[in-house]
């Protein structure tokens, strides 16, 4: 195999172990490609995003929950990971695009992530108002034509 690609799922493994791993598979001169918004500080987040985590923490609690546990972003960058792996010369491509995004486009990702997915709001289901009632509340002006990015 001479290249392994993954995408934002790197952040949820034991990524030392991957890199290991991988070069006992890869061959000489192979790579691992990431393709990713990036780790946590790399991008200015999207300005729905504060709005969104205070309602997350609102009604979910401020951590956040993942199957039976909880789950923070790693505080290492994926970069200095692999800078200390077998796979040490990292190279960095990046691309930026406008994505414009309605309140129920937002709505509908929020409630697909394993943090605050309907299993976790049916749980808090007696604190929690509606996701449309929600967004109501929480948007920045009465009705929103679209998010962006």
């Amino acid at each position: 195999m001479l290249l392994t690609v993954m995408g934002a799922a790197y952040h949820w493994m034991d990524r030392d172990r991957v890199a290991r791993d991988l070069d006992r598979i890869i061959e000489p001169g192979g790579a691992i490609a990431l393709a990713s918004r990036g780790a946590p500080g790399d991008l200015e987040p999207a300005p729905w995003r504060q709005v969104v985590d205070e309602v997350r923490t609102r009604y979910l609690d401020p951590e956040r929950r993942a199957g039976s546990g909880t789950y923070s972003h790693p505080k290492e960058r994926h970069q200095d990971v692999l800078a200390r792996s077998p796979f040490s010369q990292v190279d960095t491509a990046r691309w930026a695009h406008a994505l414009t995004r309605t309140v129920d486009e937002v709505l509908g990702r929020v409630l697909s992530l394993s943090y605050s997915s309907p299993a976790q709001l049916s749980s808090a289901r007696r604190r929690t108002p509606s996701s449309r009632t929600c967004a109501q509340r929480c948007s920045p002006s009465p009705r929103p034509a679209g998010l962006t990015r």
